[in-house]
């Protein structure tokens, strides 16, 4: 328990140090004059450090990925799934920074990565194996393409469509909320559960600790998203919610996401007979096992802050 609370906070000041300076970059690099008819500096302002670090984080999913499809005497095609894996987070970044010569942010290059990479992994498996396991092999390098590199490929989204510090800003608060839901439900259904949520899936949750989770996240997405409106982070343009409808909504919809990508993550896990995804992080397991909950609500955050409830940048 202490080893886990002590990487978990350093790994947390970790990446909440890299994206306040990304922030900071945002508001604070100079322009550096174009090049090919491009504003270098724009490409370090606009999220690049956060972009890097949302691309580290999937490249090591990826390959625990890759290990949890081989125990299961799977054969994925690792370096395609390393490679359009980070291209689909990537994406978002180039196509913003690029708009000033194609003409406008284009949301259409996921797709087109995603038709790419199949393309390439039909010839790979021709070149490979011919015809043995062909959709087997298809469909899972598929799969973890798109849960690793397509779910969190809309935190890249996020970042630079907000823009700014704002969007930093966003991104940090609702991967709090995220990460904050599994802490309460941790503490209260070691407190007090009894009953069991999903026995057979994750024997220690309980549905005391679900719904612990789901007031913790509520009540500190109320409390944080006020203090981040007070001392001017936040602006609502109250197009369909009030600042305080706007976070319990946000607390309740990331509060019941989070348990769902820890359930996830855990059905992988138990199919390939594993308890963590891997050793990288010591008691806290692998980097699977950090970044489940926010994978699976990174396009749940993009959709509210984009569309349902747009903030001024």
């Amino acid at each position: 328990m202490r080893e886990r609370l002590i990487i978990g906070i350093l790994l947390a000041l970790l990446v909440v140090g890299i994206l306040l300076l990304d922030g900071h970059l945002a508001a604070q690099v100079p322009p550096t004059g174009p090049a090919f008819g491009l504003d270098v500096g724009d490409w370090v302002r606009n999220g690049a450090l956060s972009t890097l670090l949302i691309v580290v984080l999937t490249l090591l999913t990826v390959h625990e990925l890759v290990r949890l499809a081989r125990l299961r005497s799977y054969h994925p095609f690792g370096g395609t799934a390393h490679f359009f894996a980070a291209a689909l987070v990537i994406g978002p970044y180039v196509s913003y920074n690029l708009s000033p010569v194609t003409g406008g942010y284009d949301e259409s290059w996921g797709l087109l990565w995603l038709a790419l990479a199949l393309a390439f992994m039909f010839l790979r498996q021709s070149a490979r194996y011919r015809t043995q396991n062909a959709m087997e092999n298809l469909a899972i390098t598929t799969f973890i393409i798109f849960y690793a590199g397509g779910l969190a490929g809309f935190m890249t989204k996020l970042r630079m469509e907000v823009g700014g510090q704002t969007g930093v800003t966003l991104l940090l608060f609702s991967v709090f909320i995220v990460k904050i839901t599994d802490t309460g439900a941790f503490f209260v259904g070691r407190a007090l559960g009894r009953h069991k949520l999903v026995e057979w899936l994750s024997p220690k949750k309980t549905w005391e600790g679900f719904f612990g989770g789901l007031a913790t996240a509520v009540v500190c997405a109320v409390l944080l998203g006020h203090w981040l409106v007070g001392a001017g982070w936040l602006r609502f343009d109250g197009r369909y919610l009030s600042p305080t409808g706007a976070f319990v909504v946000l607390g309740l919809l990331l509060g019941l996401v989070s348990v769902a990508g820890d359930l996830a993550a855990s059905l992988l896990k138990r199919d390939a007979a594993v308890k963590d995804s891997g050793r990288v992080f010591p008691g806290l397991g692998g980097v699977l096992d950090v970044v489940d909950s926010p994978l699976l609500a990174a396009p749940l955050i993009w959709l509210f802050w984009t569309r349902l409830c747009p903030v001024q940048a």
